[in-house]
């Protein structure tokens, strides 16, 4: 029989509500005990949307009253470590929303909190589980592919708005939101040994930066983050990505997180007319019934993920876990301090 997994949520904001939520239906055998917010209201319209049995707006509470396998916790940046080490205290595996703090040190004291106590946390970089990068890092890891040798990447959007008490924009930018890309750098190439960052800033909320890189295994890399592209007022709606991995005599290539390009060795047009304008690729693209689906983000499968490694007792392989969290943070702060320093490099921590 398969074992029921008790969970607890706490947090109800936007973010939680519209994409971490809704996948909870997906999970087999998963039990919403409780929903805690601050705000009474937004818990009990997430238990009464989702199945929560019990309503709380104290995490200490929740935790003393409640017998549970572990907590999801999504939030802004201050409260997940927090929260965190709360949860933490009582004995139970953590899942946070990205960042997993809002600077190195924080992150790495609710890293380290984990590992004393013997206990494990996941924090939320979905990308990790979005379908397309899931099959380019395969190939990636493919022997036929010859290793990492280039990886580059872009992620732009509208303006970035001030976030979290982070009155710097531009740290703002790349705390908030591109630890998801420095999460996914990693994901591909693991450690990374140095950065070199230039920008270009036109006013408080227009911005880009450019990258360069190297990893520890020696592969070297690009990185284009703006806020540039996007026109929109609501620069959630601007979001735009792409991702190139290139090997021996072969790239892969993801675009908006979903679709898929791998540009392999041979030639299916051998022999033909076709021959000279082409050459043999495969393609991933979700059709569409399927394009919109949270799915194809990732949402469904962390969340899923992380419930899985509750019911078999494990820490996450797959997913990335509270040290992969910190380390987002410090590729983060070595970019923040190679920009403001005229493009000096920078070598990033290893622990």
């Amino acid at each position: 029989m398969t074992k029921t997994v008790r969970v607890g949520f706490v947090g109800a904001g936007s973010h939680a509500t519209n994409s971490l939520y809704p996948q909870l239906r997906h999970v087999p055998d998963l039990d919403l005990v409780a929903v805690c917010d601050l705000v009474r209201e937004k818990a009990e319209h997430n238990a009464r949307w989702f199945g929560g049995r019990k309503v709380y707006t104290d995490v200490d509470e929740m935790l003393a009253n409640e017998e549970l396998d572990g907590v999801y916790i999504c939030g802004l940046p201050d409260m997940m470590d927090e929260v965190g080490l709360q949860v933490l205290e009582a004995g139970l595996p953590i899942f946070v929303e990205k960042p997993s703090a809002v600077d190195v040190p924080k992150a790495r004291d609710l890293a380290q909190a984990a590992e004393d106590a013997g206990l494990w946390g996941m924090v939320a970089f979905m990308m990790r589980f979005a379908p397309a990068y899931v099959l380019a890092r395969d190939i990636v890891n493919s022997p036929d592919f010859g290793g990492l040798q280039m990886l580059e990447v872009r992620f732009a959007q509208g303006p970035y708005p001030q976030w979290s008490g982070i009155e710097d924009t531009m740290l703002a930018m790349l705390t908030g939101q591109n630890c998801h890309i420095f999460d996914l750098v990693r994901y591909f190439g693991r450690d990374v040994e140095w950065v070199q960052a230039t920008k270009r800033w036109l006013d408080t909320d227009r911005m880009g930066l450019f990258v360069s890189f190297q990893f520890t295994s020696g592969a070297i890399g690009v990185m284009n983050l703006n806020t540039l592209e996007g026109w929109d007022v609501n620069p959630w709606q601007d979001i735009s990505a792409s991702l190139h991995c290139v090997g021996v005599g072969e790239a892969v290539h993801v675009d908006e997180m979903i679709y898929l390009t791998h540009h392999r060795p041979g030639d299916s047009w051998a022999g033909t007319d076709h021959n000279a304008y082409a050459h043999a690729v495969e393609v991933l693209r979700p059709n569409w019934i399927t394009v919109h689906g949270q799915n194809l983000c990732g949402y469904q499968q962390e969340v899923t993920y992380f419930t899985q490694c509750l019911r078999e007792g494990r820490p996450p392989q797959q997913g990335a876990d509270l040290w992969d969290g910190a380390k987002s943070l410090e590729l983060t702060e070595a970019i923040y301090e190679s920009a403001n320093a005229d493009g000096t490099r920078v070598t990033v921590p290893v622990r």
